[in-house]
């Protein structure tokens, strides 16, 4: 639940962020937005080194096991490879949206502030949708939330991309985008936490976060590629969706089970 409200203040940011730089960019040009972001990349240091004092809390014991040892162990375990498997689709689908909606948008025709004020949307809706996972989380087995998100996420983008857009379907896309945006996050934290404690979570996390990103890549990549050769994003969504279909079923049936409730787990998997 707690990993919840930390996805759902990141979710404020892509609220405030998406319509603000619009507006920048609709009166200035690219280097004011750029210059937010270093502002705001600035104004991290000092929270992160305000933050990282929790390094130095004594932690069990049996958690004492060097960086190198948790990551051989963590990719012989198949749970965890499924998970890094299926986050590498997750970012896949989050970038790919990210990235080319607004261009998709612009290409049909609509005011390029829609595709802003999706985005801010899809920010604003996440804040409830990573609270309703972390709740979920501490009740239910992570592994088959996290299939579930996917496979809902596919059929989301599927619908959408079928019709015509507007900006009644496009509210709506990005109103049920946004339930399942990040609330990944809590789920993938909580089951790494699940598996190997939380001696070695932010090292485990980074693993998985690495193979996502590499998601990333290929979705905003690999959607302009397509784009590029076919003029549409046809080929570029509907691949999308199949691998978020393939991604949801492979995470709920080779993914788990976790073994325990979250909420059952008395001192964070000290074994």
């Amino acid at each position: 639940m707690i990993l919840g409200i930390v996805g759902a203040f990141s979710s404020v940011g892509t609220f405030v962020i998406a319509p603000a730089l619009q507006g920048l960019l609709g009166v200035w040009d690219w280097r004011w937005g750029a210059a937010l972001f270093v502002l705001l990349a600035a104004a991290m240091l000092p929270a992160a080194m305000i933050t990282g004092r929790v390094d130095r809390l004594p932690q069990p014991s049996l958690q004492r096991v060097s960086a190198a040892a948790a990551i051989g162990e963590a990719l012989r375990n198949r749970r965890f490879v499924v998970l890094c498997c299926t986050h590498f689709v997750c970012g896949l689908q989050l970038i790919f949206i990210n990235t080319h909606l607004p261009n998709y948008l612009a290409l049909c025709g609509q005011d390029p502030m829609l595709g802003a004020t999706a985005l801010s949307i899809i920010g604003g809706i996440n804040i409830a949708g990573c609270l309703l996972a972390g709740w979920l989380g501490q009740r239910y087995l992570k592994n088959v939330l996290l299939g579930l998100t996917y496979l809902a996420r596919s059929a989301v983008l599927m619908i959408y991309f079928l019709l015509p857009p507007t900006p009644a379907t496009t509210i709506l896309f990005a109103a049920a985008m946004g339930m399942m945006w990040l609330g990944v996050i809590p789920l993938v934290s909580g089951y790494v936490a699940d598996l190997f404690g939380t001696r070695n979570m932010a090292t485990l996390l980074g693993v998985s976060f690495v193979i996502h990103q590499m998601g990333s890549v290929v979705g905003a990549w690999g959607g302009g590629i397509i784009f590029d050769m076919f003029g549409n994003y046809d080929l570029a969504w509907r691949f999308g969706v199949v691998l978020g279909i393939v991604a949801g079923i492979v995470q709920i049936l080779f993914g788990g089970p976790s073994g325990t409730w979250s909420r059952a787990r008395p001192a964070a998997a000290a074994g």
